[in-house]
């Protein structure tokens, strides 16, 4: 893997047992518990900026799901990846780390619909909530999903722009960040995971879990969480979202206001689906200020 590691992710990384297989996360700092998820294609390397600016402050909690990242990856015969196992990884993580009883999510991408899910099942849990360019949600009515996506998922090309070429991720580190260009070792460091044609089979199943007719494996879930977001309607929540994104965008974005009216929201007009990569340091801020004025009370 490219020399990133000590000026871009300095961590003691550590990993847990699911069933054989490795799941690879991070824990960095002591205080309020902050559970980092990433989604498709990115790893904990796409938090990297938050723990940093927060491990003084937080504990901090960053799982590479498994197939991502510097945890392992296992074929179909060892793991299946739906996201009803992604949440049960999710949940075995919390369980391990002994995390206190209020916790704070930080979602994005797929990260939103793994995440809520567990904190639907998990309300009294949930002390706060940072949402990034992510859903957790049926595709809105007035959004049709991006071609990009639609061709990965649907035809026979999605094994070759995915599995074989390695495409997909190339494309959404140049792609997904709108205000400057990803440095080399950075570019790198998000596509070191998954060089290998075998690595890539969690980015291609985590678009074919994307339920899209009743009949989907994941439909039914989704449905179920999507019906009871509501709940958080009094839970902190900031919004952090990048106006460009050509999959999680304002249609995405309409809901969540819709869905949780109290939320905070900062829209950036110029940043994209990474948008971590694109205002680090203003989000940084904005999360610490939202954490000082929403102190967890136990």
């Amino acid at each position: 893997m490219v020399n990133f590691r000590r000026e871009h992710y300095p961590f003691v990384g550590h990993f847990l047992d699911r069933d054989g297989v490795g799941l690879h996360y991070l824990d960095e700092g002591a205080g309020d518990a902050v559970v980092m998820v990433h989604g498709n294609p990115t790893w904990s390397f796409y938090y990297r900026k938050l723990v940093l600016g927060l491990r003084g402050l937080c504990r901090t909690i960053v799982p590479d799901h498994i197939g991502c990242g510097l945890s392992d990856k296992p074929d179909d015969t060892r793991y299946q990846f739906t996201l009803e196992r992604r949440v049960a990884d999710l949940d075995a993580l919390i369980t391990h780390a002994k995390l206190p009883q209020k916790i704070t999510l930080v979602l994005h991408d797929w990260g939103g619909m793994i995440g809520m899910t567990w904190a639907a099942r998990n309300p009294h849990r949930i002390a706060r909530l940072v949402l990034l360019n992510t859903a957790a949600f049926h595709l809105p009515k007035t959004k049709k999903l991006p071609p990009s996506l639609w061709v990965c998922r649907n035809t026979p090309l999605d094994a070759l722009l995915i599995r074989k070429t390695g495409l997909f991720v190339r494309l959404v580190a140049r792609w997904g960040v709108a205000t400057r260009t990803l440095t080399p070792v950075e570019r790198e460091a998000y596509l070191a995971p998954s060089t290998a044609k075998a690595s890539r089979l969690a980015q291609l199943r985590f678009v074919q879990d994307i339920p899209l007719t009743p009949d989907h494996p994941t439909h039914a879930l989704v449905t179920e969480v999507q019906g009871r977001l509501a709940q958080f309607q009094r839970t902190p929540t900031l919004i952090c979202w990048g106006a460009k994104d050509w999959v999680f965008d304002d249609h995405f974005l309409a809901e969540w206001k819709r869905i949780l009216p109290q939320a905070e929201v900062h829209r950036f007009p110029d940043a994209s689906h990474l948008v971590l990569e694109d205002k680090p340091d203003e989000i940084l801020a904005l999360v610490k200020q939202f954490f000082a004025e929403h102190a967890i009370k136990e």
